[in-house]
């Protein structure tokens, strides 16, 4: 298979005076590690390098073997750094992507004791989609509220309660820790990091040489509502949800929807809010201000 190694040096600029020290982020990397959460927020950086004129970030893979898969064993990278030489060098940031190989690098000692060596030197602490889960069993997360892919929130609830998980979120802030949902969302994570760092301008040019929305919110949700009901919707709610969906600016009451669930008001409103997440009043109110519809309160 293709070994590919990932350049150290970055093609910028670097003005001859005014010069700022730069950020070293270290990515971590293990067999099963998801390309896409290396790949977007390592490109953002490098181009905030390019549209800053200077060397505002120096990047480094590392990890505990020589080489790191990605998950199917698609794609081999030579990593840069092992552990312990990284951990000799200045660390400002790490960055732990995901990938169904998470799971089993968790149960690695060596790599926990690195993180928790290399956070306790870091400024900043970040994962990308699955990558939660391994700060979490590293015990960097207790008591954050952290997000993850909506796939694997769940899980990540039942495994770590201490954690307040919000999974609809993009990207959350919790002190130092920086933890984002999957694919793409790593790339909104770099965006906000890159913001703080180097201003709102280079940020911007950022994401348009990306093409790249500039830029959203932490607090916009991973994916639509209209989505999340069709998902979520098994029975008894499919037929509702069918009829909400198609209809959203009728004036839908909870007896009216209720009646068509075929289930007291009471029983209609538990029920709902157990399979949705949030109650009927609020579902409603979401799938209306993402469709644009004019808000309208069940009774």
């Amino acid at each position: 298979m293709r070994l590919v190694t990932i350049k150290k040096r970055q093609e910028a600029r670097v003005p001859e005076t005014g010069q700022i020290a730069p950020i070293h982020i270290a990515f971590l990397l293990f067999d099963g590690f998801q390309p896409i959460d290396l790949a977007g927020p390592w490109q953002a950086f490098v181009s905030a390098n390019e549209e800053s004129g200077q060397v505002r970030y120096r990047l480094a893979t590392c990890g505990a073997a020589d080489v790191a898969a990605t998950a199917g064993d698609g794609l081999r990278l030579q990593v840069d750094r092992g552990l312990a030489e990284s951990l000799a060098a200045d660390i400002h940031t790490v960055m732990v992507p995901g990938g169904e190989g998470v799971h089993r690098v968790a149960r690695t000692p060596e790599v926990l004791d690195w993180l928790r060596a290399a956070d306790a030197k870091a400024q900043r602490t970040c994962s990308v989609c699955t990558g939660a889960f391994l700060l979490a069993e590293a015990g960097l997360l207790d008591g954050r509220r952290v997000t993850t892919h909506w796939r694997s929130a769940a899980l990540l609830r039942r495994r770590f309660p201490a954690l307040q998980v919000s999974d609809e979120l993009i990207y959350s802030e919790s002190g130092k820790y920086w933890t984002s949902a999957g694919v793409t969302a790593g790339i909104d994570l770099a965006l906000m990091l890159i913001e703080r760092d180097c201003g709102r301008t280079v940020a911007q040019r950022v994401a348009r040489r990306l093409v790249v929305p500039w830029r959203r919110d932490g607090d916009q949700r991973q994916y639509s509502q209209a989505l999340r009901a069709q998902d979520r919707a098994g029975a008894p709610f499919s037929d509702l949800m069918d009829r909400v969906l198609s209809s959203p600016s009728h004036p839908w009451t909870i007896d009216e929807m209720a009646d068509l669930c075929h289930m007291s008001r009471r029983t209609f409103q538990r029920r709902f809010t157990a399979s949705f997440g949030v109650p009927p009043r609020m579902a409603l109110s979401r799938l209306r201000e993402e469709q644009g519809v004019g808000r309208q309160k069940a009774s």
